[in-house]
């Protein structure tokens, strides 16, 4: 069982850039950096690869290195990510004892903003209503069956995009619907450390805009009951402009992306 990490990287100068992730296994950057080039290395039996391009965007770097993996089981990685030891023993023990699983969303602790976020508290089935709210940072499948399935990134979404974030919650639903079998462990396999990150302005109306066009990608017929969801479950996100604002420019945003259509 072959396992590799496939890290989305920003204008990385040197491929040793590998060694503060404290990987036990191969490695494949993909470094957005605003020209094309390919490079290789060896740290013992580890292979170290790194494509350096002048395409952008986190989905397209998620799937370029999709394209380019030959590994059974493949591992997202983001830059500001370092890895637990023995996650690599961890991830085989759980498609072994496991064989039926196809993606595992594992435990993987962020620190943001001064705290300390832990999503995965217990091992379950993931399904369509509890699997929306796991970064790509916890996601770990074997790459054939998805591959076979058709199943890579949306780049109409993420970092580098109109719309923000949202395609990690596109992906592993469009896995649950295509029959693939998704679950929860909570071996930790990586910290990750978001405390530099910029990307988030608050719960401003481009928030809900960008959240309402989320909805319409992965609710196309459904998407305003799941807009009603969404605010009714977070109270919280609306203490900047208010629920009825809120709604409104998550239907906009829904109405730009997918058009006038749906129920």
């Amino acid at each position: 069982m072959r396992v590799e990490v496939l890290i989305s990287a920003m204008n990385v100068e040197d491929i040793n850039f590998y060694k503060k992730f404290n990987l036990e296994c191969d490695a494949l950057i993909i470094n957005q950096a605003g020209r094309n080039s390919y490079e290789e290395t060896y740290d013992g039996d580890k292979k170290i690869r790194m494509i350096t391009t002048d395409t952008k965007g986190l989905a397209r770097s998620r799937n370029l290195a999709l394209l380019n993996s030959t590994a059974d089981i493949v591992i997202f990685a983001d830059d500001d990510e370092v890895f637990e030891k023995g996650y690599l023993q961890r991830v085989k023990d759980g498609f072994i004892s496991q064989p039926d699983v196809d993606f595992f969303v594992f435990k993987t602790i962020v620190y943001q903003n001064g705290k300390e976020i832990i999503k995965v508290k217990e091992n379950k089935d993931l399904k369509f209503y509890n699997s929306l709210r796991y970064g790509s940072v916890h996601f770990v499948f074997r790459r054939e069956v998805l591959a076979h399935k058709n199943l890579y990134l949306s780049t109409n979404f993420g970092a580098g995009t109109e719309f923000g974030s949202g395609e990690d919650s596109i992906f592993i639903l469009s896995a649950i619907r295509s029959g693939l079998k998704v679950r929860t462990n909570t071996d930790l396999i990586a910290r990750v450390y978001n405390d530099d990150s910029t990307w988030f302005e608050g719960h401003n109306e481009k928030f809900f805009y960008d959240k309402g066009a989320l909805a319409r990608a992965l609710f196309p017929r459904f998407y305003r009951l799941y807009i009603k969801y969404f605010l009714y479950s977070h109270p919280e996100m609306l203490r900047q402009i208010g629920k009825e604002k809120a709604k409104e420019k998550m239907l906009e945003g829904a109405r730009d992306f997918g058009g006038n259509n749906g129920k």
